[in-house]
């Protein structure tokens, strides 16, 4: 293992580089909480430059730029910085990081940064965007000049994909379809029940069993907290499979309230959403303990994983910090070889989907 000390110190450079302006707003549920490297407020686009990463003078360097919305994806922008500082001092890679700051995703702030980006001849960008500005990325001119990896999009979830053909482009997204294809095989065709959340993420899981026969769906919102009112006396629920499309605190009611009620559930399943080690902590042994949950994050390089957790960065349960890291490994390597169980078809980075049901303290691997 390379020298730990060295690389303190190094982040402890980095650190000393940033001027904190504002914090980023964070949600109230944290995976990890990064504790190094600090992303700067940016007042509208500001480019914030810092020195090359282990860089030797007599070699080239490229440059390597993220884009984002921090008051669009909160911590994440904070975690996908850090994470990707930590990979290229891991990987010695010979490039400098440029962070670029939207602030609030829209066309023109894109635009701008785009143009800013064009201007500093940068080609090799982590667009952490979402699939409703393709479409503005796609009328800038020139821009098929630059190498985008989109790790917050998946290909099949873009509809007319075919008309962006300035972009070059590879996505990085997990597939919650695909997740759902096995979580459903697992629930050998028992009636299905479905409790979903009010926000993006649960309408957008909501809406990829448009063509899944559920027995009885419930949108989980602020104003039913009292979930026994719905859970109560309710037949459909009998002898049934719940998909549980909530975030972890709403999912963790929703497990006591349902073993509360003594209700006959054959299985709770749950996607990406729920693998967190949150799960233990806010959720009794008893109300977890017919809980499967699907995951894609694949294996991790040793050295990788032990230097994001120096920062505070659990790769393990973060999908968008472990795509992050895929694209970066892609748009400075070429390929993501060091990742064995990931491929790349057809521009989009294809991640296994293993089914863990829920232990005393850990996920156990069932498929």
């Amino acid at each position: 293992m390379k020298n730990i000390s060295a690389l303190i110190v190094v982040l402890l450079m980095l650190v000393g580089c940033t001027e904190v302006k504002e914090s980023i707003k964070t949600p109230d549920i944290v995976v990890a909480q990064p504790k190094a490297v600090v992303v700067p407020k940016v007042e509208f686009i500001e480019e914030v430059k810092s020195t090359p990463i282990l860089v030797e003078k007599e070699k080239h360097t490229d440059t390597l730029s993220i884009i984002f919305s921090s008051q669009n994806i909160g911590k994440y922008a904070l975690e996908a910085t850090n994470s990707i500082n930590t990979y290229l001092l891991d990987q010695n890679k010979m490039f400098n990081f440029k962070v670029y700051d939207l602030e609030v995703q829209n066309k023109q702030n894109l635009y701008k940064a785009i143009l800013e980006i064009q201007k500093e001849k940068i080609t090799k960008v982590i667009a952490m965007i979402t699939k409703e500005e393709l479409k503005s990325l796609n009328e800038i001119d020139n821009v098929n000049n630059i190498q985008f990896y989109f790790p917050l999009i998946n290909k099949y979830d873009v509809k007319n994909i075919e008309e962006l053909n300035n972009i070059n482009f590879t996505f990085g997204a997990i597939s919650y379809k695909k997740q759902f294809e096995e979580l459903i095989k697992y629930s050998a065709n028992t009636n299905l029940v479905e409790f979903y959340g009010n926000s993006g993420i649960g309408r957008t899981l909501h809406s990829y069993l448009e063509n899944v026969k559920v027995k009885f769906s419930k949108k989980i919102d602020d104003n039913n907290g009292r979930y026994k009112s719905f859970l109560e006396n309710n037949s459909r629920l009998n002898n049934s499979v719940v998909l549980l499309n909530t975030p972890i605190i709403k999912s963790s009611i929703l497990l006591s309230a349902i073993n509360a009620q003594e209700l006959s559930i054959v299985s709770i399943l749950s996607t990406q959403l729920n693998y967190t080690p949150l799960l233990f902590s806010l959720t009794q042994r008893h109300d977890r303990k017919k809980l499967i949950i699907a995951n894609s994050i694949g294996s991790i390089p040793t050295e990788l994983d032990e230097y994001n957790n120096l920062i505070g960065n659990n790769l393990n349960y973060s999908w968008v910090n472990y795509a992050t890291i895929v694209g970066v490994e892609y748009l400075t390597n070429g390929n993501i070889d060091i990742f064995k169980d990931l491929s790349l078809v057809d521009n989009q980075v294809e991640y296994p989907v293993n089914l863990y049901k829920v232990g005393n303290n850990s996920f156990k691997r069932i498929k």
